[in-house]
């Protein structure tokens, strides 16, 4: 039976049963014996569906059995890696049996006034539901999936949590031109130049650009395969064959086929090195808010500016949900100016 008392106008309930300890503070005793009734019920239902209590563990060791278990059978990359390590860091000594909402919101309350934003505390509280998703579904174990749900709708109301602010930014051919200058003065052993225009020419991301290979390469049909393209549920095996289009300003089979055929991978630089040069670049140059994944924005926008279909287009940029491709398009009004593209038939096609 549940305990209840009163002190200072306020009801504080107790449930203890099957080895689960509840507690919670209310304005009325109604409101407390309801929410005791839910809280008997949930432990009765746990029950008979075999989940145990996770008593002893803490998040940390949910977290690193999260990562043994799942990481090896859908592999994720870096960030997600270093946001569970984090959580880990931060939250990984809280009993697992005993987390509330509050710790939750507390914890991203900080986060927020030490600098991170509504995109990276969504992010990572993302994956923290995750694991606790599986620890109560996969493992059977009795964790507190539902106060870190709550504390995410929570957050969400006072705008800690939320999603990327879609990006404007288009980068124009003059800005393009001295970056391509800027690079040509100062020579390396990483081709910029064609780099960056064949980002523009592809609609590849940079680490896709960076993982291509010549086996890949049909140079009869001017496609290559991109592997494992990055995809929110499926990375892995997600192997695309892509056309290498002439239809951005920059024909991207052209800087492909003269690239020095010395290694498997047609560009074998680091990502992180391209992104660097690319940083200091704008720098310098003081081009204002310009970031290397523009040039994919860039180049899907100047797809539909030339007439392709959505689902074409799709095919270039590896979109599998129309709707998310709608936010990289940036067609200005001033790219309607154009001659209606001709059908088979040779009547104009529509617009």
């Amino acid at each position: 039976m549940p305990s209840f008392t009163e002190r200072d106008g306020r009801i504080r309930v107790l449930v203890r049963k099957g080895g689960r300890t509840r507690c919670a503070t209310f304005g009325s005793r109604a409101a407390a014996k309801a929410w005791a009734t839910k809280i008997e019920s949930e432990v009765e239902e746990l029950r008979a569906a075999g989940v145990m209590q996770a008593r002893g563990l803490t998040l940390g060791a949910l977290i690193d059995r999260y990562n043994t278990e799942l990481y090896p059978l859908k592999p994720w990359g870096r960030s997600k890696s270093a946001d569970l390590a984090r959580l880990r860091k931060e939250l990984g000594h809280l009993p697992a049996d005993a987390l509330t909402s509050h710790h939750f919101t507390e914890h991203f309350r900080k986060r927020h006034t030490g600098g991170a934003g509504a995109v990276v505390i969504s992010g990572q509280l993302g994956y923290l539901v995750g694991v606790l998703r599986t620890a109560r579904t996969l493992w059977g174990l009795d964790v507190a999936l539902s106060a870190a749900v709550d504390a995410r709708t929570a957050l969400r109301k006072i705008r800690l949590v939320g999603k990327s602010q879609r990006r404007e930014r288009r980068i124009s051919d003059a800005e393009l031109k001295q970056l391509i200058g800027y690079f040509k003065e100062r020579p390396s052993a990483v081709p910029m130049p064609d780099i960056l225009q064949f980002c523009l020419a592809s609609a590849m991301r940079i680490s896709e650009v960076c993982r291509l290979t010549w086996e890949d390469f049909d140079a009869r049909a001017k496609t290559i395969m991109i592997r494992d393209r990055k995809h929110p549920q499926d990375r892995i095996g997600n192997d695309q064959v892509v056309p290498l289009l002439d239809a951005t300003g920059h024909n991207a089979f052209k800087i492909l086929n003269r690239q020095e055929r010395r290694e498997p991978r047609i560009f074998p630089y680091s990502s992180h090195t391209i992104g660097s040069y690319f940083t200091r670049a704008v720098a310098k140059l003081g081009l204002d808010d310009l970031h290397l994944h523009d040039l994919r924005h860039e180049a899907i926008s100047r797809l539909f500016a030339v007439g392709y279909r959505i689902e074409q287009v799709a095919l270039v940029s590896g979109h599998r949900d129309w709707q998310m491709l709608k936010r990289y398009t940036h067609v200005r009004a001033v790219d309607l100016h154009r001659k209606p593209m001709r059908s088979s038939a040779g009547k104009a096609a529509p617009l």
